[in-house]
Parts: C-alpha cells; sequence; structure tokens
C-alpha cells in the first residue's frame, strides 16, 4: 500500500454482519434469499455465513475505518480534495446515463446501502445510477442561527458540496438541480445530507433558479415501485440529527439539537447566471465548474420543526459560499459518497414530530433502523470494523 493511501478509505476485502470475509464482491441479486435487489450480500470464506445450494453467504456491511476517521477533519478533506483534484480525475465527468439506465439501476442497487454505508466512497462495483455527473467545491457555511447544536450552531464550518442534475438536463423531464453536503470531523465520521428541488422542470434550465430541500417527494412512479421504501419508510427527506451531534473538531453534544428541514434559496447575486435554456450535461459541468472561490451561493433557512412549517414559522439560518474554484471530477463521479440518514433517526429522538410529519411518501415513525437492515453487525464481526449503531431519505 502506497504511503499516499493511508490510512485506507475503504476495506480491501467487504466483511459481513455475522464477521465472514467476502470471496466475492458484493452487491445484490434477483434471489429471493438477498431480498430481490433489496441486500448487498456476497459468497464467503470458511463456510462463514448462511448457507443454500449454491454456497455460504452472507449480507455486507460497510463499517467504520477507525484509522481513517481518527483523523483531523483538516486530514480527511485535504485527503480527498486532493483525489478529486489529482491529474487523472480533475476536468473530467464521467459519461451521462440514459434515464432508463438510471431508472434500472436504481432498482437494482440496494437503497439500504445508501444508508449504511459507514465510508466517504462507494464500494467497489456500486456507481451512482442518479446524479451521476456533479461539480465539487469546498465552501464555508456561515451559520447565524443560535438555535441548533454540532456542525449546526452558529459559527463558519467547512465542507465539499457537490452540484448537479438528478436526470439529464437535456432529457425529456427537464434539470432536476440537487445539492450534496459533507463536513469531515476530526476523530469521527463524516456528517452528510442532500437537498433536492422540488421536481424536474423544462420551464427554466437555470440550475440557480429555484430553492432546494432535504424534504422532498418522489415521483409517485418511483414510489409505486416500492424500492425506496425498502430501505426506510419515510422516504422524502433526510434526516438532520446526525451533523448537530459532532463539531467540526468532533465534540460530542449531550443533546442535540436539530431542525426539521433546511432549505437552500439561490443568493440574489447567484440568479440570472447561468443559461434558461435546455442544454446537454457537459454544458451544464461546465457552466457550474465556472463558479469561482468566494461566490455566495445559498441564503439557508430552516423549519425548527414539521408544526413550524405548517404555520409558516421559517427562519434565517445563515449563508454558504464557496472557498475554492468548483471542479469537474471523476473522482467525484465515480468514488465519493455522500451518506444519508433515515429520518426514523430523527423522529426517535422527536417523536412528538411523528403526527405532523406523516403523509403519503412519510410514515412517520420512531420503529428501529434494525428494520429496514439487511444485517446488523454481530459480536462476530471484527472489532475493529464495527460499525456505528446509528446508521444512515430522499434517495438520490
Amino acid at each position: 500500500m502506497l504511503a499516499d493511501d493511508y490510512p485506507p478509505l475503504s476495506m480491501d476485502y467487504e466483511v459481513t454482519g455475522q464477521g465472514c470475509k467476502c470471496r466475492t464482491k458484493c452487491g445484490t441479486s434477483l434471489a429471493a434469499s438477498s431480498g430481490a435487489y433489496k441486500c448487498d450480500w456476497c459468497y464467503t470464506h470458511d463456510n462463514c455465513g448462511h448457507w443454500d445450494l449454491t454456497g455460504h453467504y452472507d449480507f455486507c456491511i460497510y463499517p467504520k475505518m477507525n484509522a481513517w476517521e481518527a483523523q483531523s477533519h483538516k486530514q480527511k478533506e485535504d485527503r480527498l480534495w486532493n483525489n478529486i483534484n489529482a491529474k487523472e480525475n480533475v476536468g473530467k465527468s464521467s459519461p451521462m446515463p440514459s434515464i432508463f439506465y438510471s431508472l434500472t439501476g436504481a432498482l437494482k442497487e440496494s437503497m439500504i446501502t445508501t444508508f449504511d454505508d459507514q465510508w466517504d466512497v462507494f464500494p467497489e462495483g456500486r456507481e451512482k445510477v442518479i446524479h451521476h455527473q456533479g461539480v465539487l467545491c469546498k465552501f464555508d457555511l456561515d451559520v447565524t442561527s443560535h438555535e441548533f447544536t454540532g456542525l449546526f450552531s452558529s459559527g463558519k464550518s467547512q465542507g465539499i458540496l457537490r452540484l448537479g442534475s438528478a436526470t439529464p438536463s437535456d432529457g425529456a423531464i427537464g434539470i432536476h438541480p440537487g445539492a450534496s453536503f459533507k463536513f469531515l470531523r476530526s476523530g469521527v465520521r463524516s456528517a452528510n445530507f442532500v437537498a433536492l428541488s422540488a421536481a424536474p422542470t423544462t420551464k427554466n434550465y437555470d440550475f440557480f433558479w429555484r430553492s432546494m430541500s432535504n424534504i422532498v417527494s418522489p415521483a409517485k412512479a418511483l414510489q409505486a415501485t416500492g424500492k425506496f421504501q425498502q430501505a426506510s419508510g419515510c422516504i422524502n427527506q433526510v434526516g438532520l440529527s446526525d451533523i448537530c451531534k459532532n463539531s467540526q473538531d468532533g465534540k460530542e453534544v449531550g443533546s442535540p439539537v436539530f431542525p426539521y428541514e433546511i432549505q437552500f434559496d439561490p443568493a440574489e447575486e447567484t440568479k440570472g447566471k447561468m443559461k434558461t435554456k435546455k442544454m446537454a450535461p457537459l454544458e451544464l459541468m461546465s457552466q457550474l465548474s465556472d463558479i469561482r472561490a468566494g461566490s455566495k451561493l445559498f441564503d439557508v433557512y430552516t423549519y425548527s420543526s414539521p408544526t413550524a412549517k405548517k404555520e409558516g414559522k421559517r427562519e434565517k439560518f445563515g449563508t454558504l459560499t464557496t472557498t475554492s474554484q468548483c471542479v469537474q471530477s471523476l473522482y467525484g463521479d465515480n468514488k465519493l459518497f455522500f451518506r444519508h440518514q433515515r429520518m426514523e433517526e430523527d423522529f426517535a429522538l422527536k417523536p412528538e414530530w411523528i403526527p405532523s410529519a406523516t403523509s403519503d411518501a412519510c410514515k412517520a415513525s420512531d420503529k428501529p433502523i434494525s428494520n429496514w437492515q439487511c444485517a446488523s453487525p454481530s459480536q462476530n464481526a471484527p472489532s475493529n470494523f464495527a460499525a456505528s449503531n446509528s446508521s444512515s431519505a430522499l434517495m438520490v
């Protein structure tokens, strides 16, 4: 292993819920025993795990990487940013697949891994089938609110932002802007969440025409597949409690305070600077990669609870400003992973939200997340790779 590859961001071999070592890559299959494309699994060594007529197998977990997580947030951010800007990666985008490929790919991948992968990178063999292309920028989140804790407490925190469309920008259903946020934290895993605009549109192709939020209902056709419901009972949103559990220096918060919804309104200086007519995906990437360091992209607002949202009590939270040039990168398209958090984790801490948050797309509950997991780490799992109990709903 090269010095630049240590500490590793992922494992050289996969490990399973029963502590088995995989002899094949992890992935899904149509087999009923693996939940018909629901669960990642592998064939195992040494007769470990479950057995059927094809051999011994077990369900994959992607547990915490102690050596990687132990570093400072600055060390981890620098490592990822160097990979993003490596000469073989920077200035390039992965080819944009067709909408048909994205839909079939999503149906064949485990949505559960979107929440339970503890790494900052994808497991080998997994790919982005939605939000396939994006640009990456470093940013400052300047929080002026004094209401929340952890990374959402008042002051500045730093992260890596990925901007891209969930759908091909030149496709029939139009552009669907989205954003992914990664905050590296010292001594603990990164905090991640995602936001999306309300729906695809062909009315205006300006990426910064509309707001984005962590609460967006999937299209009815996608809901009907039941695919997203395999990973969470609340498929129209992602939780925000994890980001409020630790500060950037890793200090743990005793009682995290977190918002129900976060909204990103395009800043006035950002509006109207991009083309409004249909464009090819690489043209969109080119426009986004023109964003320079020091660009204020968003004014940020929150709703503290479902009740506050129903009553229209939106509060100013802060601003988001880039601290680097935005860049296209094959590493961002093919490797960098933004973990999603199940909303059930937020409901467990705020059960009073459940009645008001329940909707057609959100069967709000504080049920344990094990209800949606294929495998929970057992006592047989190697202690160095023991997964965090708080595994990570917006499926992007």
